[in-house]
């Protein structure tokens, strides 16, 4: 058994025992809570009843108990509700131990169609890549993560991927609290980024005068009160409250234009502190975690007590405090004190984030190896297979190609595997240049930028037929190969496909031959058998490979295995006699031979 389904069906077991009684406990709690109350309530009746000055006294008594017991009643459901949430982590990750990761975000909104390989590769969206690897619970890990396969990521950040979603891998229950404590976060990169531009705005505040009125107005609130209740007539009492409410006038927009970055970040931010505190009890975290944790739980109290102006009845607290203008100084001062470390400790919750997903992966799938980097033009593996495939039935291959101007040419039946071993190939390249293990015994490569060409499809909008989309797409992979800026792997499916056999044929060979001589590298899949020759001229760089098709009767039998050599076996008119069309026996038994 896979280590990793033990661990998460104990943690599972263990978090629904204790959410089962916690929950028990927190409902008797509530009419323990209820008869407490009730009790104390009656008895600060009766105090009062007896002298004013005895139920005065009982007052911080029924206080100071109320609140205890809600805080108490308020920490037991904290505590069945952090674990009914574990629990559900540890069954989503049980689900995906047998290839079941439909419960995970895939990134649809992250797809860009245009991009060199995102659709082809399957990276982003329903059974996708991303979706096999995010475990992600902010907006900054969930881009984080999607750059990551979105480019390759220069040696040293490759490297320290590696190193600490290893360090973090031997950590799994360390991992899984902290998505714990991000679950149900929702935040967006717009929110942040609201908060990032506020950092940057000047002092709301400046008058020396004004921020003496924030002193002195608490106190001339008092007094007119006072007044009101003392004075004939009561509404000379009202002149106290002058200052505040041209304070107010005067700072209304400001008000509005400060409270418009900072909205509905309070609660986001105290759970943006939860994360940065418990990343703080591991070693990899940068050294200043420890202080953002309660400058960041101040700055939520902060924004939380100035979204109190929403509230319908905040004209009185305005008026009585300059609310809105004592939490603003507050936050005035903060900014100054965080301006330049904000922006980090954000960073720091987003890079903590995307290396949990890592972690995860490798803590799930211990057999993946880390690959190995060389400076030779080479792409080696050996039991490479698809990590979108069940393992139960993955198939996997082996490769062994110079990068310099070389191409391996796959031939093959309808359905014998060779999009899939296109996809195999890209996807490690991926997950390798991410700083990720792979799906494979050992893979060794030089640092690759990958192309495709194997979805091209017509796009109305433009008025492009698919064969002309398939055009602009080798346009792009050719320029690419010829800049030689990047060492450039490309994977083509079927080229040309939307045009006649003699001119598929011949621009073909134009195509292998251009990208040799660029010194392009790459996998090309065909059935167009007669590009096999390429392999036999002179100087050749093309290796020819074939996945074959067996018959068994009425049966094909696909072994999705890559053999050296030209396909034999072709199965299409087998298939489309099974679909009903009607070909003479001799026809299918010729295309057998």
């Amino acid at each position: 058994m896979n280590p990793a389904q033990d661990f998460y069906e104990q943690l599972r077991t263990r978090q629904l025992s204790l959410y089962a009684t916690s929950k028990k406990e927190y409902d008797r709690f509530a009419i323990v809570r209820l008869v407490v109350i009730l009790a104390l309530l009656v008895a600060v009746v009766l105090a009062f009843g007896y002298s004013f000055l005895a139920g005065f006294l009982s007052l911080p008594v029924f206080v100071g108990v109320s609140y205890f017991l809600v805080k108490k009643h308020d920490s037991i459901k904290r505590t069945a509700d952090r674990a009914e949430i574990r629990a559900a982590l540890a069954d989503r990750e049980l689900g995906a131990l047998n290839h079941d990761f439909r419960v995970f975000d895939g990134g649809d909104d992250l797809l860009d169609p245009a991009h060199p390989y995102a659709l082809d590769l399957d990276i982003f969206g329903p059974h996708s890549l991303f979706q096999f690897l995010n475990r992600t619970v902010t907006a900054g890990g969930r881009r984080s993560l999607a750059d990551a396969l979105l480019a390759p990521q220069d040696q040293d950040k490759r490297a320290r991927t590696q190193v600490q979603g290893k360090d973090l891998s031997a950590m799994p229950a360390w991992c899984l609290e902290f998505r714990m404590l991000g679950e149900g976060l929702n935040d967006s990169l717009a929110q942040q980024q609201r908060l990032r531009d506020w950092l940057l705005r000047p002092a709301v505040v400046q008058s020396g005068l004004d921020k003496a009125l924030l002193y002195v107005i608490p106190f001339l609130t008092i007094g007119s009160i006072a007044a009101m209740l003392l004075i004939d007539p009561w509404f000379v009492g009202l002149i106290g409250l002058v200052p505040a409410v041209l304070l107010y006038r005067k700072y209304s927009a400001a008000i509005a234009t400060e409270h418009a970055y900072t909205s509905a970040m309070g609660s986001l931010l105290k759970q943006y502190a939860d994360l940065l505190q418990h990343a703080d009890g591991w070693s990899g975290a940068s050294a200043d975690v420890a202080r953002s944790v309660p400058a960041i739980r101040k700055l939520s109290y902060y924004i939380s007590q100035l979204d109190v102006r929403s509230n319908p009845f905040a004209m009185l607290v305005e008026l009585g405090g300059a609310w809105s203008m004592q939490w603003l100084t507050n936050l005035d001062g903060w900014r100054e004190t965080y301006r330049e470390e904000l922006p980090v400790w954000l960073d720091t919750i987003a890079r903590v984030d995307t290396l949990v997903s890592w972690a995860t992966l490798r803590y799930n799938h211990p057999d993946w190896v880390d690959p190995e980097f060389t400076d030779e033009p080479v792409f080696q593996a050996t039991g490479l297979g698809h990590p979108l495939l069940n393992p139960a039935g993955r198939i996997t291959n082996d490769i062994d190609m110079r990068t310099d101007g070389h191409i391996h040419l796959v031939t093959g039946s309808n359905m014998a595997g060779k999009s899939t071993w296109l996809r195999t190939v890209g996807i490690n390249l991926v997950l390798a240049q991410a700083g990720s293990p792979v799906c494979a015994l050992h893979l060794r490569q030089r640092p690759l930028h990958v192309w495709t060409s194997m979805r091209t499809q017509d796009d109305l909008s433009e008025s492009t037929s698919s064969f002309y989309a398939e055009l602009k797409r080798l346009q792009s992979i050719i320029r690419a190969v010829s800049e030689k800026d990047e060492d450039v792997f490309f994977l083509l499916d079927e080229i040309l496909k939307g045009t006649n056999s003699r001119d598929r044929h011949t621009g073909s060979r134009a195509l292998i031959r251009q990208l040799i001589r660029d010194q392009g590298a790459g996998i090309i899949a065909t059935h167009d058998l007669e590009l096999a020759v390429l392999e036999n001229e002179p100087g050749s760089r093309v290796e020819n490979y074939a996945m074959e098709v067996q018959t068994r009767g009425d049966d094909l039998v696909f072994d999705y295995k890559l053999h050296p050599g030209v396909c034999t076996s072709f199965n299409a008119t087998a298939l489309m006699a099974r679909m009903g069309i009607e070909i003479p026996a001799e026809e299918i038994k010729l295309h057998h031979d």
